[in-house]
């Protein structure tokens, strides 16, 4: 079977590790990188490769491949949603601007989705939430993601208090962190604890300016974007997720393998991997002064709650 696979980009990122797997997962078939940044992604592309199954990943991908509507693919589409992005609008002002920008995505998410062969879901909410809200009519399957356990590895105690492991963007809700930072710090600073971030993005800037204004530079390390971002939570006691939304997030699962104790934001993929006091802690989505408690006692809480 040649199977086409469909992105954005290549960055890292829990993307891009989602079809890593999925094509080391197929070692019998013959697979293809198309880049919708290239301008790839279209179904005269596609079908001039002679692909079977076209695996789309990202929305950008998708409206590329079928915004044609006198044209699709030959091959079976199916599309693999990396967490519901129109839960965005759950997070922002009603405003007339916000209110039209969602009724417009969900006008197109429809009508792209009723043109694939089946859906894949990374969380059993997202399943939910595509067949409610979306009103999709076609196959929605279940997949979430996984890792192999690794084993533990000797070494010296955590540099950081806490990491984090995300590119930095509205969803994964480093603003909530470093609210919740500042709101700690002064109990952070008495315990000589610092926090470790590891990601690039969008936001990158504003955040390191956020956490100037807040006061809370010195006791945060920002290290961009690194290759190999997993290895880097083994630096944190504890690996924090303050997300909006997830798909299912490899980062809390890179951890989650490695025995790092999680504290994750009680949201659709997050919840899904974390048990409240047995591998980690959820605490309500934006909710700083919670996430604020868990910055300074991640377990204490836990234990007394159990």
């Amino acid at each position: 079977m040649k199977i086409a696979i469909l992105t954005d980009c290549t960055g890292v990122g829990g993307g891009m590790t989602f079809i890593r797997r999925f094509i080391a997962a197929h070692p019998d078939d013959e697979t293809r990188l198309f880049l919708s940044d290239n301008g790839e992604c279209t179904a005269a592309k596609v079908d001039a490769w002679g692909a079977d199954l076209v695996h789309v990943n990202h929305l950008k991908s998708l409206l590329q491949l079928l915004g044609n509507p006198f044209r699709r693919p030959k091959g079976r589409v199916v599309f693999v949603v990396h967490g519901v992005h129109l839960r965005k609008y759950d997070f922002l002002p009603k405003t007339p601007r916000n209110v039209l920008a969602r009724r417009l995505r969900l006008a197109l998410e429809r009508w792209l989705y009723a043109r694939c062969d089946g859906l894949v879901a990374l969380n059993a909410d997202d399943v939910e939430y595509l067949r409610r809200v979306h009103g999709v009519k076609v196959p929605v399957r279940l997949e979430p993601n996984t890792v192999d356990p690794v084993d533990a590895v000797s070494g010296p105690a955590p540099e950081y208090a806490f990491a984090t492991v995300a590119r930095f963007d509205f969803q994964k809700g480093y603003d909530v962190l470093l609210d919740a930072v500042a709101a700690a710090a002064d109990r952070l600073r008495r315990a000589h604890a610092r926090g470790l971030l590891v990601g690039g993005g969008g936001l990158l800037d504003e955040m390191k300016r956020r956490a100037e204004s807040l006061g809370v530079s010195d006791i945060l390390d920002f290290a961009g974007e690194l290759p190999d971002a997993a290895d880097e939570m083994r630096r944190g006691a504890v690996l924090v997720a303050p997300s909006r939304w997830e798909g299912s997030p490899y980062a809390v699962l890179d951890a989650l393998a490695r025995g790092i104790w999680v504290v994750a934001s009680d949201c659709p993929g997050n919840r899904d991997l974390v048990r409240d006091g047995v591998n980690g802690r959820l605490f309500p989505v934006c909710d700083a002064p919670a996430l604020a408690e868990l910055l300074v006692d991640p377990r204490g809480a836990a234990k007394r709650a159990h």
